[in-house]
């Protein structure tokens, strides 16, 4: 790696630093489990917390877990993410899932991350993990806003710490300071190739609308994205309904 590159990640790590340590992600001895799809946003989430214990003064464990959906199953990418984890001497965890699909009042979509997450909470608390991090970056959160504003009329988003079953269990988002435009740098800066999405549905979610609309945005107003992401954590609820 060159020193170029180290530079690169050292910078985009500072900043990981910065959200995890602003919202006290994780601490001493802290179980935590990766939740790794093997695309760039879970690889960089999962380089940043093994690179940065180098680096800080505490010890916490890492474990991955994969949910593999049986209806689009894939074994080459199980034995991918197999070698990307033995690279960082992280054990994991394979859970398979099958989804139901017959309800047409419920999109597969739903249906889909509802499953992923029980499958994930099932697995943390085996392994006795009171934090699960996901890789969600500034993008997502944003994109989760107006989401939220356009089709459910509310004001909320992945927050970068949400305490779930009255405290038992943690989500942290470690990437929430990094853009995805910046995630997608570091990515290309690691030894790994990410993981293709073989999600039949993944160019005609809501999601996506939403994140077109975003790149318009940003193109049309300078520093919007930023401004967005301010206003989450400088609200005036003076001037709220």
């Amino acid at each position: 790696m060159s020193t170029h590159t180290n530079k690169h990640i050292a910078k985009l790590l500072k900043v990981v630093g910065r959200a995890i340590n602003t919202y006290n992600m994780i601490r001493a001895n802290d179980n935590v489990l990766i939740a790794l799809s093997g695309g760039k946003d879970s690889l960089v989430l999962m380089d940043a917390l093994h690179r940065r214990l180098h680096h800080i003064p505490i010890k916490y464990n890492l474990f991955c877990c994969h949910i593999s959906v049986t209806n689009f199953h894939n074994e080459e990418t199980v034995e991918l993410l197999k070698t990307y984890c033995q690279h960082y001497t992280i054990p994991l965890y394979v859970k398979e899932i099958t989804l139901d699909l017959s309800d047409k009042n419920s999109s597969p979509c739903f249906v889909c991350s509802w499953s992923r997450r029980k499958a994930l909470f099932e697995t943390a608390a085996q392994l006795q993990c009171k934090k699960i991090a996901f890789g969600h970056h500034q993008d997502d959160i944003i994109v989760t806003l107006f989401m939220n504003m356009l089709y459910h009329g509310k004001l909320s988003t992945m927050p970068p710490k949400l305490k779930m079953f009255n405290g038992a269990l943690e989500i942290i988002r470690p990437l929430a300071f990094l853009t995805e435009a910046e995630v997608k740098g570091y990515c290309n800066a690691l030894p790994f190739v990410p993981l293709e999405n073989n999600c039949p549905y993944k160019d005609t979610t809501r999601r996506n609308q939403i994140k077109e609309l975003l790149k318009i945005i940003n193109k049309s107003v300078k520093g919007a994205q930023s401004n967005i992401f301010r206003s989450l954590s400088h609200r005036d609820d003076e001037y709220l309904l």
